[in-house]
């Protein structure tokens, strides 16, 4: 493992919690931090551990302890590491059950600020699909609950997303992609850097019985959730514990409700905003109407105040224009909830249900000042790159949902989206092949209801990729086996739920084990419990207990481990 040799600026990452509100709260710190008297504090109290904790050695520049001190490598500390410097482990890899022995660099970050040695767990925050530009995910992990634990916290990027890719020089091909573009791939990179942290670290590596064993905990949001949850389940004798939120294990072993998700996503809008939903259903019904009954594509896109010499070539009629604008309002409003939280005026989903009860705007200036809302906002920039770019024309250009690659579409494998850029186009290519997402739009949802079929997945699919490109919807959970947990003898997975959030459609709302657990807060979004600022003051009371349960659930099963350890050791 080295540190950074120069960052390439990638596009933002698929989880887009960078809120406004995230931002002033992070400012905030920063400005508490730069005061001289707190400065000054906690350099105090840094020489004051430096000098007490005489088996600690500082970091060398690599990020280890100092080879001169190999010998005792095993009981010392890593020191101070700048948990945002990006590190790069350059024995990943490229294809881990092919046997060859080709290797790229897998970008990562790192935090052993609170390490305190050798028989102290190790949190690995699983990376998903979008670039990690901005250092680490989560302050609930590295500053509150590595803390807590004495642990160290490795976070790794997932292959093919950001600007640090297994095939260098030249774009993959279809048929690399379909061997190296999988969660299993994904995982046996997890499995490789963490023994490679371990080992700097001086952790035993599989010997659970050892005092010098480290308990890996495996922690994602969405599809990380996913994947945190997988690495327990496919690993469990490296893994110890999964700490899994907002994890729709259900929708990709295509057990969920189709229609849970946008059902969600307007029952959210209908409570922050009451009256969201009929304005919403009303507009969206007459302006498909509308762009249908225009003389042309480029009427329906003035009238909407999109741009037209920038529009999608693919889009020649009404027709689909029509039903593309209503994807983009669809995935656009659930990416509005993913951010819901805290619940306040404040937020983009507030808003976006505002430019739709707007009572003196017509239908079609309702979606104009909807997409206008768009290109002003930070979290949907995170989305989809372009809006940025676009901000310079004061017509919307809906190129910015397109993903990178021929064939592109707004209307993705991913009726959830895919966003735009490099990124967009390795999700849009993971959703055609095994993990699958089923995502309709229901009667009851507040957009023009939308069947989603296998059927129109594989035409989408082979039309963007090729015919060798055929959606396989049941071949992880057989490879798997995560449609069956209890069945497999899953355990320590804990799965967390913020219930305004249309992912817990496809995720587990209920305990299923007493050590398969779930955790539901009411006014929770998109993984809130582990978001970019939290926890804060602004918290409501279920996240806020939420964090104490989480605790103690991990302080539990970490006691546990510590105790089974112990009578290995006596025997």
């Amino acid at each position: 493992m080295r540190e950074g040799y120069g960052a390439i600026d990638g596009v933002g990452g698929g989880d887009s919690e960078h809120a406004e509100e995230s931002s002033t709260r992070a400012a905030s710190v920063r400005e508490f931090l730069a005061r001289p008297l707190v400065r000054g504090a906690a350099a105090l109290c840094l020489v004051l551990i430096m000098v007490l904790s005489g088996s600690r050695t500082p970091a060398s520049p690599s990020g280890t302890a100092d080879d001169n001190a190999s010998d005792a490598h095993s009981t010392k500390v890593a020191g101070y590491h700048n948990e945002d410097e990006e590190l790069f482990y350059d024995e990943q890899l490229v294809d881990h059950f092919n046997g060859d022995k080709t290797t790229w660099s897998n970008r990562y970050y790192k935090s052993t600020n609170y390490f305190e040695g050798p028989g102290h767990p190790i949190f690995l925050v699983v990376g998903g699909e979008g670039a990690l530009d901005d250092g680490m995910l989560y302050p609930f992990i590295t500053q509150h609950l590595a803390p807590h634990f004495g642990a160290a916290v490795v976070q790794i990027e997932h292959r093919f997303y950001g600007p640090y890719q297994p095939i260098v020089g030249r774009e993959a091909t279809t048929a690399e992609l379909l061997e190296l573009l999988t969660p299993q791939q994904a995982l046996a990179d997890m499995v490789q850097l963490t023994k490679a942290f371990k080992e700097e670290l001086g952790c035993a590596q599989y010997d659970r019985g050892s005092e010098k064993y480290c308990p890996v905990i495996s922690v994602g949001g969405s599809y990380p959730g996913f994947l945190s949850a997988m690495f327990r389940v496919v690993h469990p004798d490296f893994v110890d514990i999964s700490y899994a939120s907002s994890a729709p294990l259900k929708l990709y072993d295509q057990t969920a409700d189709q229609n849970a998700y946008y059902d969600i996503v307007t029952k959210a809008a209908e409570r922050l905003s009451p009256g969201c939903a009929h304005a919403v259903r009303v507009t969206l019904q007459e302006a498909r109407q509308l762009i249908r009954k225009m003389p042309a594509v480029a009427d329906a896109l003035e009238s909407m105040n999109m741009c037209v010499e920038t529009a999608p070539e693919y889009i020649t009629t009404t027709k689909t224009l029509s039903r593309d604008v209503m994807m983009a309002v669809g995935f656009s409003f659930a990416d509005y909830d993913m951010d819901a939280y805290p619940p306040s005026e404040d937020l983009g989903l507030y808003k976006a249900c505002r430019a739709f009860q707007d009572k003196k705007a017509t239908t079609m200036e309702k979606v104009a000042n909807f997409f206008q809302l768009l290109k002003s906002d930070a979290d949907a920039e995170e989305e989809n790159p372009g809006l940025v770019a676009a901000e310079s024309s004061d017509c919307f250009d809906l190129t910015v949902f397109l993903p990178d690659g021929e064939n592109a579409r707004i209307t993705t494998s991913d009726w959830s989206g895919s966003g735009g850029g490099n990124d967009g186009k390795m999700w849009d290519f993971q959703l055609c092949t095994t993990l699958i997402d089923p995502i309709g739009f229901s009667e009851e949802s507040m957009f023009p209801a939308r069947k989603w079929t296998y059927e129109s997945l594989t035409e989408y699919c082979q039309m963007r990729y090729g015919e060798e490109v055929t959606p396989q919807p049941l071949a992880l959970s057989s490879d798997m086996g995560f449609n069956d947990l209890l069945g497999i003898g899953a355990s320590h997975i804990l799965f967390t739920n913020g219930l305004q959030d249309m992912w817990s459609g496809g995720s587990y709302l209920e305990d299923l084990s007493d050590t398969i657990l779930a955790l539901n807060f009411e006014n929770g979004a998109h993984h809130s419990d582990i978001n970019h600022v939290g926890p804060t003051e602004d918290d409501t009371d279920d996240i806020r207990e939420g964090y104490v349960k989480i605790t103690n659930i991990l302080e539990k099963w970490l006691d546990g481990i510590k105790s089974e350890a112990r009578r290995a050791r006596k025997e």
